[in-house]
């Protein structure tokens, strides 16, 4: 595990499966746990963080690219599953076992050990979905994938993020010329469905232009309607297009380990091919 005072990894982005994990020196917790608890367990391990010291899960919604491993991972660690009622219920649905939650009601705050992390309302076809502000200090980061448009409750949940973590879904044209049947490119570009490169661009332009450098992770890419290359040069030339200031930008992997932060450091990540 690093020692500096926050580091945050990119475990997995993409419709095969997310999760992210946030550390500091004393508090580990991880948003979403879609992988399966193998795989997921190992890479925990290979960050220091064991069975007895991961001290909460934050789940943004029941889809099960983003709860796959949440029951075994919580039977193996005992960790508290930070939800609203209606995501807990959906989730107990697929395994009535997940029975240590924490009520947060979308738009409450609590502290989880050394971090203060904040739920925010977002529109996609789930339950009551979500994304985190999570904060140390004067440290914060901001999390949302799986969402159909930018609220204004995502964008005050971007305000003086250091790291910001946006979903970069799809390429609107490949979308529109790709395989998928009509109906399920209805559902991806409705206004509860994902958000294309374009919409994340203009989202972080606004951010950028308006509080300075940032650092930026694009998540939850679809494997046949985007790439890593289409999504950052999109997001990258929609905001210098806005704004001259200066920002990191990287992409999250689908299926493995990626990106890495470290506060005081730019962030750091593998081959995008």
């Amino acid at each position: 595990m690093s020692n500096a005072a926050v580091s945050v990894y990119a475990l997995a982005s993409g419709s095969s499966g997310n999760a992210t994990l946030i550390c500091t020196k004393e508090t580990n917790i991880l948003i979403d746990c879609g992988l399966g608890i193998r795989k997921l367990s190992s890479l925990l391990h290979g960050k220091g963080v064991l069975a007895d010291n991961l001290h909460g899960i934050l789940v943004t919604h029941e889809h099960i690219d983003h709860i796959a491993g949440l029951g075994n991972l919580c039977r193996r660690t005992g960790a508290p599953v930070f939800t609203n009622d209606a995501t807990h219920q959906a989730c107990s649905l697929r395994d009535p076992l997940v029975n240590n939650q924490v009520s947060v009601p979308t738009g409450s705050e609590l502290r989880i050990g050394q971090l203060t992390v904040r739920s925010f309302a977002v529109p996609h076809d789930a339950s009551e979905p979500v994304g985190w502000v999570v904060q140390h200090e004067d440290w914060r980061m901001c999390y949302f994938t799986d969402a159909g448009i930018v609220t204004d409750a995502m964008k005050s949940g971007l305000c003086g993020a250091d790291l910001a973590i946006v979903e970069a879904n799809h390429d609107v044209e490949m979308l529109r010329r790709g395989p998928y049947t009509s109906d399920m490119k209805a559902r991806v570009a409705s206004s509860t469905g994902h958000l294309s490169n374009t919409q994340c661009a203009d989202a972080l332009a606004a951010k950028v232009e308006d509080e300075g450098p940032a650092t930026i992770w694009l998540a939850h890419l679809s494997r046949v309607n985007n790439s890593p290359a289409v999504a950052r040069n999109t997001v990258m030339q929609g905001i210098k297009s806005r704004t001259k200031t200066t920002f990191s930008l990287e992409v999250a992997h689908r299926d493995s380990p990626s990106a890495t932060y470290h506060r005081g450091m730019r962030a750091v990540q593998l081959s995008l091919f």
